[in-house]
């Protein structure tokens, strides 16, 4: 004879927590894109300076130049869009609360926007970035490593208040085990001012990034905030019920979005790669004579001004 045992299925939803937003710390608002799509902002040259010479006539203070300018063009690129349904019948045949549209929506939020813009955004980071080093990092070097990415920034004369560093937490665990480290600082959580910060290391924030979300190879990303403008022109989420055509709901979702590295800036960005350097980039870098990574800013109209 045969034995039919009941199924119950759970009210339980096995949610996926996520980290949020974490690039937001090493990001500002301060490049207006209004209706446009492209913004152009200027940089003015500075001029020598040179000895005053009470004998020289009208020429005391040297001979005057006008000032150069460069022009540097953000063209917004990133719209990125999403949809799907949830059928009325499906609904109905499923335990109360299941698939609810808002918490279905909240869901794709945090498992697939918020990452994806942190992606982005590390990514642009990490190929701005003035200093770029790339080394087999050990937990005899990380904390070595580490210090002479941030000394780079400092050399350039950028503030020291306000850096943060996106680390791996390959790099973060390497840079425990690091002799050098545990005996300069430490990863107390006494002064967490950011999300995802563990603490600090050579007077930097230090957050800690999931590997998926920076560019492969990454160990750290050190920045300032002032470094890149990161507009979200829109973030647009509805839920339609019952539209034409389908039984049930619709949900869409639209961002806009892009993140920008000023030019006179990308120097107080500095990244390292765990590993050899690329040949190609090699290549690149000695015919170019140059360690640090130069070129023109990013393309992404109305003006402003990289002060």
């Amino acid at each position: 004879m045969a034995v039919n045992l009941a199924t119950k299925y759970s009210t339980q939803v096995d949610e996926v927590i996520r980290r949020g937003l974490l690039s937001t710390a090493g990001t500002n608002n301060d490049v207006e894109f209004g209706n446009a799509s492209t913004v152009k902002v200027y940089s003015l040259d500075t001029a020598p300076l040179g000895d005053y010479d009470p004998t020289a006539g009208m020429s005391r203070y040297g001979t005057p130049t006008e000032l150069e300018d460069t022009v540097q063009e953000m063209k917004m690129t990133q719209q990125k869009a999403f949809t799907f349904t949830i059928d009325k019948t499906y609904e109905s045949d499923s335990p109360e609360g299941v698939r609810n549209a808002g918490k279905a929506l909240q869901r794709q939020i945090d498992q697939v926007i918020i990452p994806a813009i942190d992606t982005y955004r590390f990514g642009v980071l990490a190929d701005k970035a003035g200093t770029k080093i790339y080394r087999e990092l050990t937990s005899e070097n990380a904390y070595e490593t580490f210090v002479e990415a941030n000394t780079a920034i400092t050399d350039e004369e950028f503030p020291i208040e306000g850096r943060v560093a996106f680390c791996s937490n390959d790099f973060i665990r390497l840079l425990k085990q690091d002799s050098g480290f545990t005996k300069a600082t430490s990863l107390a959580q006494d002064r967490v001012i950011y999300k995802g910060m563990v603490g600090d290391c050579d007077g930097v924030a230090i957050i800690a990034v999931p590997k998926r979300r920076l560019p492969e190879g990454t160990a750290f990303i050190i920045t300032h905030p002032m470094c890149a403008p990161a507009p979200v022109k829109l973030q647009e989420y509805k839920i339609h019920r019952d539209p034409p055509g389908i039984a049930g709901t619709l949900v869409e979702g639209l961002i806009y979005h892009d993140i920008f590295v000023f030019d006179q800036k990308k120097k107080a960005v500095a990244v390292c790669f765990d590993g050899e350097e690329p040949e190609e980039q090699e290549q690149s870098g000695q015919q170019s004579g140059s360690g640090n990574e130069g070129g023109s800013g990013n393309e992404g109209g109305e003006g402003g001004n990289n002060g």
